[in-house]
């Protein structure tokens, strides 16, 4: 019998793993392996911290939370449902937990990274190696032969019923707990919301939902998590609050500057090693990056020998590096000189929504002339973020909806796009900067810009 563990946790307070409850105590043991250990040293938020001092907190923190608000889901299920599926249950907080297990450094910039270099494996397919594979985790869910479930639950796109919800949903416990612990340790005043009112609010119903490989294939009635409606301001404030921090947070144009000098070093490092001019770049054949690269970005155990603390320390070798262009950007990042935005989508609020694709085709044309040169000179930044995505009843994603139920419990609950003025007002925001290594890029550009003004 293990004894009672707590953790006390900024956002949650206590998690409290007792030493009655057989489970809690097996996730101890999950929390304690190496492979969870490692999400110590990888940061939440990558580079935020270079505009949020604050924002240092961990993955590993992070899935604390996603576990405590996963155990709080099936609280709810339990409660308004009378009794619940112990099995699914119990593979749905190990997936909750282990979540983010496959994330490389610095997170979804490394991810990109690797999608641009031809490895288009994301954090997802990561994770289910680490559980399936030579792994602690592996040799722990083993025992209670959950492998191959919470794998497949992670793997999964959509939902397919109540319990998935939980790890993959507009309300699933990895949301609520990243949006208000970034909100926190950022110290922003946007992205708040009345977190909970919204699980009060929380209510089952049974929907048609598509849970075939593909849409319309098969469809069921399937329980999923709806709101009341007394929750649909509530559900506004947490759309808007995500809305909000993506644009203000986690797409800062710092952030994201920081982010693609990242991936323009990472993507000349593989270049060099690729062309077997490991001399050109400073880092030691048995380099875990070096390794990794050189594996062809396979290799697990070399995978798991990355983290940001490691790829932070590289950047003092990357800095001495013979070849200039790795060792300029190396250094610009570890001293936080950074290149400078110029934001298209912004100015072409003023000079018409045909300007954006104008620049692209000249920009295009002078990285062809060789008068400019991508990843280099220009750091090109694409992106969208919208407050929600609508989900037909038939897909595989109305799991994945807002529903508010009607007031006559005959009728379907009621998409919150449909509900809510405020979350139509918002609808798709497009974003589209170019960064620069110089003042003197910056002016061509800004040459670039008039031109296409004047034509």
């Amino acid at each position: 019998m293990g004894k009672t563990q707590r953790i006390r946790d900024p956002v949650h307070d206590l998690i409290v793993f007792s030493k009655d409850d057989d489970f809690a105590q097996f996730v101890w043991r999950l929390i304690n392996c190496r492979e969870f250990q490692r999400l110590r040293r990888i940061r939440q938020l990558g580079f935020s911290e270079l505009v949020y001092p604050g924002a240092t907190h961990t993955r590993f923190a992070h899935s604390l939370g996603v576990f405590h608000m996963a155990r709080r889901l099936v609280g709810i299920i339990r409660k308004l449902q009378g009794e619940i599926d112990e099995r699914r249950a119990e593979v749905a907080i190990c997936a909750a937990l282990l979540h983010d297990i496959g994330h490389g450094p610095f997170s979804h910039t490394f991810e990109t990274v690797l999608e641009e270099r031809g490895a288009k494996r994301k954090h997802e397919a990561w994770t289910a190696e680490i559980i399936r594979g030579d792994t602690e985790v592996n040799r722990i869910l083993g025992e209670r032969e959950l492998v191959e479930e919470t794998a497949e639950l992670l793997e999964a796109e959509y939902p397919s019923d109540i319990y998935a919800s939980i790890v993959h949903s507009q309300f699933d416990a990895d949301r609520i707990d990243y949006l208000r612990r970034d909100q926190l340790m950022t110290g922003t005043g946007v992205g708040g919301f009345d977190w909970e009112w919204l699980l009060d609010c929380l209510e089952i119903g049974n929907i048609t939902s598509g849970v075939g490989e593909q849409d319309d294939e098969s469809l069921a009635e399937v329980d999923s998590f709806i709101l009341g409606r007394k929750g649909l301001q509530a559900a506004e404030g947490y759309l808007l609050g995500r809305f909000h921090l993506y644009t203000q947070v986690y797409l800062h144009k710092t952030t994201r500057s920081a982010e693609k000098m990242l991936g323009a070093l990472l993507g000349h490092v593989a270049d060099r090693i690729g062309d077997n001019k490991l001399e050109e770049i400073g880092l030691a054949e048995t380099h875990p990056l070096v390794s990794f690269i050189r594996s062809e970005y396979q290799d697990l155990n070399s995978y798991l020998e990355l983290d940001d603390i490691v790829l932070s320390a590289s950047l003092l070798e990357l800095s001495h590096a013979p070849d200039p262009i790795i060792a300029k950007l190396a250094t610009q990042l570890r001293d936080r000189k950074l290149y400078k935005c110029m934001d298209i989508g912004e100015r072409s609020a003023s000079s018409g929504e045909n300007a954006p694709a104008k620049f692209r085709r000249r920009l295009k044309e002078e990285f062809q002339a060789g008068r400019l040169v991508e990843h280099v000179d220009v750091l090109v930044d694409r992106t969208s973020v919208s407050a929600y995505k609508f989900h037909e009843y038939e897909s595989r994603g109305a799991l994945e909806k807002i529903l508010i139920r009607p007031t006559d419990a005959n009728k379907t609950p009621e998409d919150i796009s449909g509900m809510s003025e405020v979350i139509k007002a918002i609808g798709e925001r497009n974003l589209y900067r170019i960064y620069t290594r110089n003042e003197e890029t910056m002016a061509k550009l800004e040459t670039l810009w008039k031109e296409v003004e004047g034509s």
